[in-house]
């Protein structure tokens, strides 16, 4: 049985309301997708298809996996949408089936989450009309523009369901007379006629090739904090589409200031997509085959002007898409709530400040906000001055682009985990940030291709050797870490091994947890089912090299230690742990045995997991957590490698495996009972 409005089938009301959108009259359209909505269409024994173009049999797949796309529920999905947009006056949005099916799939097929990138897609366009609106591409200097192809999409992707690559050659334009804005207004236009007609982009994502080559410092200079703000935002948060990677080559002279002032406002997922290949194709090819790439990169797809010259007819046919274009947007009055404006997505206020870099001046102070109790403990433990905080961070930067032998992170909440770990010492923040790279650079076995999704590191992270507790005794508490060597097979995996996880755990810490850098850290190391084999990993050079990394190259504070469980022969290897440490260190150091009661003393309870007699998570659902976080952070760890030390490039004695943990003057004879 079909379910019909007046005489007319429904299919025809689909048809017509198709012809309706087409011709622009989107009030129209709405009223009829709610009413279809209102009235149950969906609830037809035989459910309306969507209007949506058939996928390739890989991107089909890859949809699936993925993005986790439903095709029986798709129709349900978009009619959710109309009906959210129709009870949304504020957004004046295009409402047809592929259009919404991008956010659809951009979020994964989370409604909630399309919702959210909808909005923020139309937000941030009303906010830009200096990049959104009158994209004219007969307009001289667009049509100037375009010719230019500063950006293009190349014809070929890797593979089938391979991600769409954009070659971006801004040296092609003169920044003395085209500006940043009306480059990147082309730009815009390029990318919405990709999102309407690229099935490649939508499912599988974009990757970027950055061409850097006739750049000059014009053309950094063009980048001002506002702007890369507003840019940054524009593809990060009011983009549905999904960015698989960066690549730039030709770096020139002075690329880094620009190049890090950009990472600072990406997230952490998109900052580990990046890589720098300078002027080694060679190193890019490992990345995008020739095949893929325009002759003039030693590729065989063809010269770039052809490739140019069919995206500019394209453009010219898509002018009439562009000024119907200019009908959509956000009505920021009728929003409820506090309006979205250009003030409050790209203010500057308490994100930006002053920073002087290489002779020009820039702006980026963006640190997490912290609760009011960190805060206090930050100022009153830490020495922190938030006036001072932008200054500080200023200064270590400039020193590190005069030492060119680290090659460190530079965002904001990295450096002032270092800041904060050294109390506000600047000196002792770059003494800290030098020895953290230097050791890491010193244990590539713990610190180097640290993949999350290999079988063994996975299987070493399914087993919870080290979990950080989801709870801490107070909103300014530390940090509670449960170890358990026990529960890994000692004949099965390496010391090694079972550390490189526990140095990843440590590392998203680093990044996320603001009780942990203010408040500092406090372990308990439970013994239980821990066999001499086990102790036998830890020799001598391994034990150096474990305290040196969390006592010397560490920027994290530990407030105290707890034993449980421990067995007959322990007292030899934590004598040996603890000649090692400082005074401090050895004084936060608990033995309680199998007392639990004692531990209860340090430790309340409720914030131990069931398994330990307390009233928290259960070890499996703590670990499953920290599995899925982990694995989230892949691309983070696979970028980590690029970072480190350039010992020939020291000034002064090197730093290498054998000064920092060789024996000679640290081990000799050692007593133990």
């Amino acid at each position: 049985m079909k379910f019909t409005i007046s005489p007319l089938p429904i299919e025809v009301w689909c048809e017509l309301a198709g012809k309706i959108q087409y011709s622009g009259h989107h009030s129209a359209t709405r009223t009829f997708l709610a009413l279809k909505s209102t009235v149950g269409v969906e609830r037809t024994k035989k459910p309306i298809m969507p209007n949506i173009r058939p996928l390739s049999a890989e991107l089909a797949k890859k949809a699936a996996d993925e993005l986790f796309e439903k095709p029986e529920r798709i129709d349900e999905d978009l009619a959710a949408l109309r009906t959210w947009l129709a009870k949304s006056p504020y957004l004046k949005s295009r409402t047809d089936d592929q259009f919404l099916m991008m956010f659809l799939r951009g979020s994964k097929h989370s409604l909630e989450r399309a919702k959210e990138k909808l909005d923020m897609y139309y937000t941030v366009r009303t906010a830009l009309p200096e990049l959104m609106r009158n994209r004219d591409p007969e307009e001289t200097k667009m049509m100037e523009l375009i010719k230019l192809g500063a950006a293009v999409p190349l014809p070929n992707t890797v593979t089938p369901d391979g991600p769409r690559i954009i070659l971006v050659r801004p040296g092609t334009y003169d920044p003395s007379k085209y500006t940043i804005q009306e480059v990147f207004r082309y730009n815009t236009m390029m990318a919405d006629i990709m999102m309407k007609e690229d099935d490649n982009l939508i499912v599988a994502g974009q990757m970027g090739i950055l061409d850097l080559s006739n750049c000059t410092m014009a053309h950094f200079l063009q980048f001002s904090p506002t702007f890369v703000k507003k840019a940054t935002m524009w593809s990060q948060e009011g983009s549905p589409l999904r960015q698989k990677g960066f690549h730039y080559v030709n770096t020139p002279s002075g690329f880094e200031m620009v190049y890090n002032l950009f990472k600072s406002f990406l997230n952490e997922k998109n900052r580990s997509r990046l890589f720098v290949h300078g002027s080694n194709l060679e190193s890019l090819y490992e990345h995008i085959p020739k095949s893929m790439l325009p002759t003039e990169y030693g590729g065989d797809a063809g010269p770039i002007q052809d490739i140019v010259d069919k995206w500019a007819k394209k453009m010219l046919s898509y002018r009439e898409h562009f000024k119907e274009e200019d009908l959509y947007g956000t009505d920021e009055k009728k929003r409820p709530g506090r309006p979205k404006n250009a003030d409050s997505l790209f203010g500057l206020e308490g994100s930006f400040r002053k920073l002087e870099w290489s002779g020009v001046t820039f702006t980026m102070v963006n640190l997490r906000p912290i609760s009011a109790a960190l805060h206090e403990k930050a100022k009153r433990e830490l020495n922190e001055k938030p006036e001072r905080i932008e200054e500080d961070l200023a200064a270590l930067r400039q020193w590190l682009a005069r030492t060119p032998h680290i090659r460190a992170r530079i965002d904001d909440q990295f450096l002032v985990t270092f800041l904060r770990g050294c109390k506000y010492s600047l000196e002792r923040a770059k003494e800290k940030i030098d020895m953290f790279y230097s050791v890491r650079t010193a244990i590539p076995e713990l610190m180097r291709n640290r993949d999350p999704d290999k079988g063994r590191t996975r299987e070493i992270v399914r087993l919870g050797v080290g979990l950080p507790l989801p709870l801490t005794d107070g909103p300014d508490a530390p940090r509670i870490m449960l170890i358990r060597p026990g529960v890994y097979d000692p004949k099965q995996y390496t010391i090694e091994e079972v550390i490189k996880v526990s140095t990843m755990i440590n590392d998203i810490l680093m990044l996320e947890d603001d009780n942990m850098v203010i408040a500092g850290q406090v372990g308990i190391l439970d013994l239980a089912n821990v066999s001499s084999a086990h102790f036998l990993q830890f020799t001598p050079t391994f034990v150096k090299k474990m305290t040196m990394m969390s006592q010397e190259g560490s920027p994290l504070r530990q407030k105290g230690f707890h034993y449980i469980n421990t067995p007959t022969g322990f007292e030899t290897v934590f004598n040996m742990f603890k000649s090692f440490m400082s005074e401090k260190n050895r004084s936060r150091l608990y033995v309680h045995g199998s007392n639990l009661e004692k531990l209860y003393q340090h430790i309340p309870k409720r914030l131990l997991p069931k398994e330990y007699g307390g009233e928290s998570s259960s070890l499996q659902d703590i670990t499953a957590t920290w599995e899925k976080k982990i694995l989230s952070y892949r691309e983070y760890f696979l970028e980590e490698d690029q970072y480190g030390t350039d010992e020939r490039k020291r000034v002064g004695k090197a730093k290498t495996a054998d000064s920092l943990f060789g024996m000679e003057g640290s081990f000799r004879k050692l007593e133990v009972d």
